[in-house]
């Protein structure tokens, strides 16, 4: 009988270990989980992210974003407002043709900003962002994962039978 008695105590411990590493791994992985899904949700502010325009009709590429808002373009004075169309065209989500990744394109449309530094400031994804409806998904993930972890913390409680004992 008391080797019976050994047997489920030990069997009790292991489970309690087994559980104790799954959950110490899990957090750990939570975190980094957390984290990720956090860097690819947000999107990033720019204020006056310096380029140099390109000769008529060229292109220079942000290679760090996939998209941007803009709310403004100025020369390198800061003084003159450049005006979409007429000035620049920015097209998100463009294939850059020298690292072959997402990037935001501006193209100048008038000679005489060839060469210049301008300032770009607006709201940008930078080349990591999930959009859509994957959005959204990607902070369930997170979730979920922490209700996993927390099944794993109270399964052997739950298989004990001590809410049982509770009870009664």
């Amino acid at each position: 009988m008391d080797s019976k008695k050994a047997q489920a105590n030990a069997l009790g411990i292991g489970i309690i270990m087994v559980a104790f590493v799954a959950i110490i791994v899990g957090v750990v992985l939570f975190q980094a989980i957390a984290q990720e899904a956090g860097k690819a949700t947000d999107t990033t502010d720019l204020v006056n992210l310096s380029v140099t325009a390109g000769a008529d009709g060229d292109s220079v590429y942000l290679t760090d974003y996939r998209a941007i808002s803009v709310t403004s373009i100025t020369n390198n004075t800061g003084a003159q407002v450049l005006t979409d169309v007429t000035d620049y065209t920015v097209t998100n989500n463009v294939i850059d043709p020298t690292t072959g990744g997402l990037s935001v394109q501006v193209t100048t449309n008038a000679a005489t900003y060839e060469s210049e530094v301008w300032y770009v400031s607006g709201t940008a994804q930078p080349t990591t962002y999930v959009g859509g409806a994957a959005n959204s998904i990607t902070g369930l993930i997170a979730i979920f994962f922490a209700l996993a972890i927390a099944i794993i913390a109270l399964e052997p409680t739950l298989r004990s039978g001590v809410l049982n004992m509770l009870g009664k």
